[in-house]
């Protein structure tokens, strides 16, 4: 197999010793054309042979689903897998077509990546490496296009792409959709018989659905040239490296002809942990498909503190940037839910949410080290550190006192290693010594946050009682 290294990059830890993903997401498996079935190619007007089925204009046979697809408000239990990277439900697709989106009458399409595929080496010294495998679930289906070559076949670029239907509930996709295509590895934009040299410059690939009513259609991208540069879904311009270690997410269950925005997730990660006081940015991005269409993007973070975000528009991709900069008091499990409407009427929505966990994070290898070996914070002290559950707070106010907090009493607040708070109390004496009394709770380490009374942040530490 010639599968390159697959690079995934999401959400960007700027203190890397305290972030830390809770795992590897992404939507393409490295490993389906070698667990799941060959498709047979045994429709066209050439078709493959077994065991690897490979062929140029070529298609399956009629393949059975075992739920229903909703696809612009109609179920459909039969599809047709096509070497020119795409799925139809009405009829075969045999060959590539020069003609745009919406290809014509009776073309039902889900096209990850229609284009001039030829996986039929063209010469004793060439070899293809072509697989299109797929696999049939009770609730889903997925088919991957493996190291796909491009006509005329000569045996030096490659494309690596994947599609999943559902039935709508599988959670193997995100809430509210039914579709993804998922790239790899992508190599070549076009073939050589379709006008273009060596993979570029002819009849550009297209990524998009179509209905099948010679009108309506979605668009994602028309890809011609080498390169990382994406110029909108109708440009015909657009780089094919920009696809690498993409994903569009979408759902086709609509009741018109509005495909609602398109998630752009690089890598599907929808959960995180970090510690407080760390930093770490991420961005959700939503593709508008459909001609004429905008979109509002909006970000819900309840619970949590030092949440900014910005927003952006370039070529019909909406992006909002969340940077997360979290509290002590943010201690604990928070969902981040980030929405795209469109200006459709009525306007169509979807959304991306995430799970974030922050933690405490202490030095817990010195557990008996002051909070201002911790945190060098001079503002406040904390003593005796351990403790038996009665210590002392002194407050420094020189050090931490303007003009808006000057007549501002300190608050504390406590956290056990949970992240549960477990007091809260004002601190009576701005200058000089405080008695905090625990002596009630369970042994172990806990963290406080002081903050003035429009919840600054002043101080922060840890300490433990024995």
């Amino acid at each position: 197999m010639k599968k390159g290294l697959l690079v995934l990059i999401s959400i960007i830890c700027i203190s890397a010793a305290a972030c830390a993903q809770s795992n590897t997401c992404y939507c393409y498996i490295a490993t389906a054309d070698s667990i799941y079935p060959v498709v047979p190619m045994t429709q066209g007007t050439d078709i493959g042979y077994p065991p690897t089925y490979r062929c140029n204009n070529c298609s399956s046979q009629p393949i059975a689903l075992p739920f229903n697809f909703c696809f612009y408000g109609k179920e459909y239990d039969t599809v047709y897998i096509n070497n020119k990277g795409c799925i139809s439900f009405n009829k075969p697709v045999f060959n590539f077509s020069s003609k745009a989106f919406p290809l014509g009458s009776d073309t039902a399409m889900l096209a990850p990546f229609y284009a001039n595929i030829d996986d039929t080496p063209q010469n004793p010294v060439s070899t293809s490496y072509a697989v299109i495998s797929y696999k049939v679930a009770s609730t889903h289906l997925i088919v991957q296009w493996s190291n796909a070559g491009y006509n005329t076949f000569d045996d030096d670029l490659y494309n690596n792409f994947q599609l999943t239907i559902t039935n709508g509930a599988d959670s193997i996709l995100p809430a509210g959709n039914n579709v993804s295509f998922c790239y790899y590895l992508m190599q070549w934009a076009s073939g050589d018989s379709s006008g273009g040299t060596m993979g570029f410059a002819g009849t550009p690939a297209t990524i998009g659905i179509t209905n099948g009513d010679n009108l309506h259609y979605a668009q994602f991208g028309a890809f011609d040239f080498p390169g990382h540069t994406y110029s909108g879904p109708y440009d015909t311009s657009s780089e094919v490296y920009w696809l690498n270690d993409k994903s569009f997410i979408f759902n086709t269950c609509v009741s018109g002809n509005n495909i609602p925005p398109v998630i752009i997730n690089p890598d599907m990660c929808d959960t995180f942990t970090m510690c407080a006081g760390d930093t770490n940015s991420f961005t959700a991005s939503f593709l508008c498909a459909q001609h004429g269409q905008t979109a509002t993007v909006t970000e819900s973070a309840p619970g949590i503190l030092g949440v900014t975000t910005s927003t952006a528009n370039t070529h019909s991709i909406y992006s909002i940037t969340t940077l997360l900069i979290p509290h002590l008091r943010d201690t604990g499990s928070h969902i981040i839910k980030i929405k795209a409407s469109d200006n459709g009427t009525p306007p169509l929505t979807d959304s991306m949410q995430f799970m974030v966990y922050i933690k405490p994070c202490g030095d817990t290898n010195s557990p008996t080290l002051g909070v201002n070996a911790i945190n060098g914070n001079t503002n406040f002290s904390l003593y005796p550190n351990p403790n038996n559950g009665k210590f002392n707070i002194i407050c420094h106010p020189d050090s931490y006192r303007d003009e808006q907090s000057e007549k501002s009493l300190p608050i504390i607040e406590i956290y056990n290693v949970l992240g549960q708070k477990v007091l809260s109390k004002t601190i009576h004496s701005a200058q000089g010594e405080n008695t905090v009394n625990m002596s009630k709770s369970p042994s172990g380490a806990y963290f406080y946050r002081l903050s003035d009374e429009w919840g600054d942040l002043l101080g922060m530490g840890k300490f433990v009682i024995q």
